[in-house]
């Protein structure tokens, strides 16, 4: 019972007392807990203990784990610590991880310095839009007001205010090319919308970016953006035919029912493929326990493995491009 008892408060650290104690270190390290409950308390304790937590919470700014990243930079933003500014400003700038990012924008707005504008302003244009939403949030904060039509368009896009983009007149092409190449297919069919109607020669020569795009939605929506984009009806097929094509890999699907018969085709999205290779394992394990040896049950297995390999290959390659 007593061992019991001691697992427990090692699995839950006393928050309160590592404060009393001035343990910034190992507090700094419980950002990172396998317990929510634990990493918000110790952030809130570090918040409550000053400049040694803030040193010691920018330092762990530059930790390889995500998790100690975030934390930090959420607690900075909490305690307002200005001399976090340039390293919040790198992680918005530079980190991987887009949630660092995000985490790093929303701090700067907390932390409510002017100077930070400038470095909120080119992360408009950051690739994730989660990113962009919570730069846009700390520019409401800091009361920033867009410099040019440009800047505009980038921030209501960062809001996703689609409604709003309408009612804007002389919008530039620019963010919207931009955001043809965004990660999420849906704000790239609306910025293809929005091309379409800004009727500039720019923004007709995106038209032909959106039809290539690799997403079936998006490239419908530049099919019924066309004309307004000012590309020849006959000229349509030839900029669609442009496009980069998606495909199942027929060796993958070939390797994985060779090996793993089933799973091949599962990959091609087949639900009973999971199913198949169950069957197949059962069976072996079966034959061995009545031969005495896994040795011959496996050898049959990829004979008829061998079978599914061929269809596979003619399946596959009769599968139309998308």
């Amino acid at each position: 019972m007593t061992s019991i008892l001691v697992t427990l408060a090692n699995r839950n650290p006393d928050i309160r007392d590592l404060e009393r104690k001035g343990e910034v270190k190992r507090l700094a390290r419980l950002l990172s807990h396998g317990d929510f409950n634990i990493q918000w308390q110790a952030a809130e304790a570090l918040g409550r203990m000053g400049e040694p937590a803030s040193r010691e919470l920018i330092r762990r700014t530059y930790d390889l784990n995500r998790d100690v990243r975030i934390g930090a930079v959420e607690v900075l933003g909490e305690m307002r610590e200005k001399q976090a500014l340039p390293k919040l400003i790198t992680l918005l700038r530079d980190d991987k991880s887009s949630e660092v990012r995000f985490a790093s924008a929303v701090a700067l707005g907390e932390i409510g310095d002017p100077t930070a504008i400038p470095e909120l302003v080119n992360a408009l244009r950051d690739p994730d839009k989660y990113v962009r939403y919570g730069v846009a949030l700390s520019l409401d904060g800091l009361d920033w007001n867009p410099g040019s039509l440009e800047e505009t368009a980038f921030y209501l896009v960062a809001y996703q205010k689609w409604e709003d983009i309408e009612t804007h007149a002389n919008l530039p092409a620019a963010p919207f090319i931009h955001h043809l190449k965004d990660q999420d297919p849906d704000i790239r069919a609306r910025s293809a919308e929005v091309l379409g109607r800004l009727r500039t020669p720019q923004a007709s020569e995106a038209c032909s970016t959106v039809l290539r795009d690799i997403n079936g939605e998006v490239r419908w929506t530049g099919i019924l953006a066309f004309p307004e984009c000012g590309i020849p009806l006959m000229h349509l097929p030839r900029e669609l035919s442009r496009r980069r094509r998606q495909r199942k890999d027929p060796y993958a699907a070939m390797l994985l029912n060779f090996l793993f018969l089933g799973l091949g085709y599962n990959y091609l999205g087949f639900w009973w493929g999971f199913l198949l290779f169950q069957v197949n394992v059962t069976a072996i394990v079966i034959l061995s326990l009545m031969m005495g040896g896994p040795l011959i049950p496996y050898l049959i297995s990829y004979v008829i493995s061998a079978v599914f390999v061929v269809h596979t290959w003619f399946y596959v390659r009769g599968l139309p491009d998308i």
